[in-house]
């Protein structure tokens, strides 16, 4: 082939490629490799448009082609480890993309991201926070890549004071500020009447079963509706609603897919509603829209439930916890926003209709108590490892229980192995549980624990719940922060507050005596669901008055503060 006609060849797959279509642009290059199969560019391009076309094995036969004809070559590695992470082979994936950075130490921000990501999902939080930190240095000026950072720096033993800092730093970025490109915000236009009907917006990823169907059942259901309306504002994906999703449309006041909308096209809309209290549900976890709320579209503006930490905005008002999450006065200075503490909890648990009844004790049966943690592995730092590993010197016929998605992965499951023998706990004490597909499945592995874990300085929510329904009491530490206290919130809320530690010292003791004590543990296991559906935890109707009793408080402030002005 004539050079001319070579180079017009490769123009066309490019042009293939990047207009989206991909058999054709895969057609041209194998056409391109039958007149020369040793240029490795060209089989790298295959084996990228392969994997687009989710024929893996194919993708990988090519990359590596690349790389037999050229072992210098990073982009290869970057195809496979993507390879690799869309199979969830974590360590595979974190294998490669690290041999890619050490051919070519000048990659983009989307590698580091991604390795970020992966690492933080094989509990490698410390790594995973240096992969965030090169990713935001490349990208400073993309919220996602900055909130995604400040997520996994809640796994990290770091003061309150200290994240506050680090949650500011997105808000002179990313808010309001004196110098931004848009101008002030306009004044709002709602009637600043103390007791009116309150228009209260939602804004949230999570109208679908998992935290909505646990948490959010109450604020449509047990809503007093001639003092509040409630809109919702879905980031959700259609592709990800489900009957959850349904079930909140139909019971909403108001409704609004808002995925497709821009920063200023959201506050628009939300001010045409006429929202007097908007409650962000996501803070800086998963799709939030939290950009959008420095730009003041309601009011009110408050942050709540989805996300460990206050935002670090100046244009977020207020923050809902309780006292056992956020004592008076410590906890205060580690938040940008307004503690508006309810009656603990700070939460109202819809338990799931879908669980598989208590067993009897375990320990029963297997003749050894086993403890466990259904928490993600990003939870459990080397402190959490650590003090398990206590525990299991303390009670040393124990197994260890842990299950996540990522453990699915042999690598994975391999290095908490290691992790676990480097503090002094046999690796074959542990069983380690990935996916399981339906919910009443994973509910029902809940049935191999007698006593569950907490992991610090990040404690379970969503788990934690899940395990006290299934019947296993829970020992937790209590720390200095709201991540690290929640916990104590739950467990208190329980009336279980004996199971809650404040020294790692004591939180061993507390988990040894429950093995000890195999008939207490066998009381506690069969009332539990009982004292559950007892407790505050799950008062729904007390809950939502305490609720709105807020937020006619941050309302009230509002209107005198208006008419003030």
């Amino acid at each position: 082939m004539a050079p001319s006609t070579q180079e017009a060849l490769k123009r066309r797959a490019l042009e293939a490629f990047s207009a989206g279509q991909l058999e054709e642009a895969a057609v041209l290059y194998r056409e391109l490799l039958a007149q020369d199969g040793t240029a490795a560019d060209l089989w790298n391009n295959l084996g990228v448009i392969l994997s687009e076309l989710k024929r893996p094995g194919e993708a990988a036969a090519a990359l590596r082609t690349a790389l037999v004809l050229r072992p210098d070559y990073d982009k290869p590695w970057v195809g496979l480890g993507s390879e690799a992470f869309g199979t969830e082979r974590l360590d595979e994936a974190v294998r490669c993309w690290t041999r890619a950075i050490r051919l070519e130490p000048q990659q983009g921000a989307g590698l580091w991201f991604n390795l970020g990501v992966t690492r933080q999902m094989r509990g490698e939080a410390v790594e995973a926070a240096a992969a965030f930190d090169r990713a935001e240095a490349l990208m400073p000026d993309n919220p996602r890549v900055a909130s995604q950072r400040l997520l996994c720096l809640n796994y990290l033993e770091l003061s309150g004071e200290r994240l506050l800092a680090e949650h500011r730093r997105f808000d002179e970025r990313f808010g309001d500020k004196p110098g931004a490109a848009r101008p002030p915000a306009a004044p709002h236009a709602n009637r600043p009447d103390p007791a009116k009907r309150l228009r209260i917006g939602y804004l949230s990823v999570e109208f679908r079963e998992h935290l909505g169907a646990y948490f959010l059942p109450p604020l449509f259901e047990m809503a007093d509706r001639s003092r509040f309306e409630i809109i919702c504002y879905s980031i959700l994906p259609d592709t990800h609603a489900d009957a959850y999703t349904a079930r909140f449309k139909a019971q909403a006041d108001g409704w609004r897919n808002i995925g497709h909308l821009d920063d200023e096209a959201l506050a628009a809309q939300i001010r045409a509603d006429g929202i007097d209290i908007l409650v962000d549900l996501a803070g800086h976890s998963g799709l939030n829209r939290l950009p959008m709320l420095a730009r003041r579209p309601a009011p009110v503006q408050v942050t709540w439930l989805g996300y460990p930490n206050g935002t670090g905005m100046e244009a977020v008002g207020y923050r809902i916890v309780d006292p056992v999450s956020d004592p008076l006065g410590p906890t205060d200075a580690h938040a940008a926003e307004t503690l508006v503490r309810l009656p603990a909890p700070f939460l109202c648990f819809r338990p799931p209709a879908s669980a598989p009844p208590v067993v009897p004790l375990p320990a029963g049966a297997t003749g050894a108590v086993t403890f466990g943690s259904f928490n993600k592995l990003s939870k459990i730092t080397d402190g959490t490892v650590a003090l398990w590993a206590e525990v299991l010197r303390r009670v040393p016929d124990a197994r260890l229980l842990l299950k996540d998605r990522p453990l699915s992965d042999p690598g994975t499951a391999d290095m908490i192995r290691a992790r676990f023998a480097a503090a002094g706990v046999d690796p074959a004490r542990l069983d380690l549980v990935g996916f399981i597909k339906d919910a009443a499945g994973h509910l029902a592995a809940y049935n191999r624990i007698d006593i569950a874990l907490d992991p610090h300085p990040y404690n379970g929510t969503i788990t934690t719940c899940d395990t006290l329904w299934m019947g296993a009491p829970l020992v937790t530490l209590a720390g200095g922060r709201h991540a690290a206290r929640v916990g104590a919130s739950l467990m208190t809320a329980i009336g279980l507050p004996e199971l809650v530690a404040a020294t790692p010292d004591r939180y061993a003791d507390i988990a040894a005596a429950l093995a000890g004590d195999l008939t207490r543990l066998m009381r506690l296991r069969l009332g539990m669901r009982e004292r559950v559906r007892r407790s505050a935890l799950c008062d729904e109707t007390r809950f939502m008055r305490n609720l709105e009793t807020a937020y006619r408080l941050m309302w009230r402030r509002w209107c005198d503060d208006a008419g003030a002005a």
